[in-house]
């Protein structure tokens, strides 16, 4: 789902994430994807074709589906629609290398299991980390759910960032599939450098001063935490340099 992104502003186009759940084959499956698939992806952003792309391998958690996650963001509608022609593109950014069949053997070395999407919601500022500890809830009523994310808890995890404990926290949607085959609904997502327990209910408390420990511990009532996985970030593109 989930990588640092441009900050989610007021009147902005929507930023909608792919997450490609990704079965690898081969031993060297990431160092493939650094070497040539990540210059593909860098070419597309800096086209704008896309907002950023990035491949995380699952280092706590069920592997038996996929062990890593290409995770692809989208601003706005039109990049969501873009062609991105990954032929071309191919062969811009290596252009001494037969394209189709470096990309065939590429697509033997992994099964892409399946493919969600989802939108951002709200998130603190995002700073560059090691780990994304990925959780998936389930929340019968949205405006409530949306609300205490963004109305409380976000307090709670911008002091974290604030103290240099935490890189980043965001909240998601999903977007497809949806029904009642799929157990979850929402996301969040906790950024971090190191991995280890972080004084949640501190933080909480420094960032909302008016309220209850109780009852924003009653909140939690309002999801079902349904379940949590470690990823690690294996290679990621870069924000384009301004002109």
């Amino acid at each position: 789902m989930f990588l640092a992104v441009s900050g989610q502003v007021s009147g902005a186009e929507p930023l909608y994430v792919a997450v490609d759940c990704i079965k690898s084959n081969s031993e060297g499956y990431g160092q493939s994807e650094t070497r040539y698939w990540q210059p593909v992806h860098q070419h597309l952003v800096d086209e704008g074709k896309r907002e950023s792309w990035a491949l995380y391998k699952v280092a706590y958690g069920d592997r038996s589906r996929c062990n890593y996650y290409a995770v692809t963001t989208f601003r706005g509608v039109d990049q969501l629609n873009a062609d991105p022609d990954y032929l071309r593109a191919y062969k811009a950014v290596h252009p001494d290398s037969y394209a189709p069949l470096a990309i065939e053997e590429s697509l033997l070395g992994r099964d892409k299991v399946s493919t969600e999407l989802w939108i951002i919601l709200d998130q603190t500022e995002i700073r560059p980390h090691r780990f994304a500890i990925v959780n998936k809830m389930f929340a019968d009523d949205a405006v409530a759910y949306e609300s205490m994310e963004s109305d409380v808890f976000k307090a709670g995890h911008q002091v974290l960032v604030d103290r240099g404990e935490r890189a980043g926290w965001a909240v998601y949607s999903l977007v497809s599939p949806i029904g009642s085959a799929v157990p979850y609904n929402y996301g969040t997502v906790d950024f971090v450098d190191e991995l280890g327990p972080v004084p949640m209910a501190e933080a909480m408390m420094e960032g909302n001063p008016d309220r209850d420990l109780d009852a924003m511990a009653k909140l939690l009532e309002l999801r079902e935490h349904v379940l949590s996985e470690t990823w690690e970030l294996v290679a990621a593109t870069e924000v384009p340099a301004e002109d």
